[in-house]
């Protein structure tokens, strides 16, 4: 039984059925990938689902950790408010979190019950294939990509110490700046980094990632790399294997789908 992993997924709003209707068929792959995960998912639930989002509450330079007992939030922002999700928090690994992180200087708690986007994506298409967990929700927003990296390094070795099972999901976009559309300027740096972050989970390798130079990454307008470290430090240390299961930029913005599970 795989007992931690790390998934990676976009949070688009406009692939979710009720929000971006007739705009779902273009983003058809994308889709079927999240369905995929889910499913999987739901046939062998985690007691945990851990999920960073680079639009939690945080500070920009520091990883929040959501601390309230109950976590909820809608859709309401983009239209349908009628989509509304409520998720019990698992303080207890809350707090083992937040106090196995003290060594990194940039991890804090915010008292914070506000489920964004960032995570309610990914759980509409869970719940829609009849997932339910606990969760922990973190804000992976921007900073040194030395942090993210080691954050995940102590959270895979923290999860592996523990009875139970642990998915980890890397919540965000890619470049937002891949294609010229209305309201969207192409930056060559948009394509360029897509396309090494999918190759970085594809080999299970994000070196080049941490390498990029800090004015390439401005330049790729992307919004997941933070998150994606994260991911990526979860399964350091232990053999594991890469799949993307998708990518898409239909509208512009790098979806990517993929996970990263312990070779057996």
């Amino acid at each position: 039984m795989e007992d931690v992993f790390s998934l990676f997924v976009p949070h688009p709003p406009i692939i979710v059925d009720e929000i971006g209707g007739p705009n779902v068929r273009e983003v058809k792959a994308t889709r079927e990938s999240m369905f995929r995960l889910a499913r999987e998912l739901s046939a062998n639930p985690p007691d945990t689902l851990i999920v960073s989002s680079p639009h939690a509450r945080g500070a920009p330079g520091y990883i929040g950790v959501l601390t309230e007992p109950q976590l909820s939030g809608s859709f309401g922002e983009f239209g349908h408010s009628s989509l509304s999700y409520n998720y019990p928090n698992d303080v207890e690994l809350a707090d083992d979190i937040l106090g196995s992180m003290e060594s990194l200087g940039a991890v804090e708690p915010l008292a914070e019950s506000r489920l964004d986007h960032g995570v309610l994506v990914f759980l509409d298409f869970l719940e829609k294939e009849g997932f339910r967990s606990k969760l922990v929700v973190v804000s992976a927003i921007w900073g040194k990509r030395e942090i993210f990296w080691n954050f995940g390094r102590k959270l895979g070795e923290l999860l592996r110490g523990r009875q139970g099972r642990y998915v980890y999901v890397a919540s965000g976009d890619l470049s937002h700046c891949t294609k010229q559309s209305p309201g969207r300027e192409f930056h060559k740096e948009g394509p360029e980094f897509d396309r090494k972050v999918v190759e970085a989970v594809r080999d299970n390798n994000p070196q080049a990632l941490m390498d990029l130079d800090e004015e390439f990454v401005h330049r790729a307008q992307q919004c997941g790399l933070f998150s994606f470290l994260i991911g990526f430090g979860v399964m350091d240390g232990v053999p594991a294997k890469g799949e993307v299961y998708s990518y898409e930029d239909t509208f512009g913005v790098g979806y990517l789908v993929g996970a990263i599970r312990p070779e057996h």
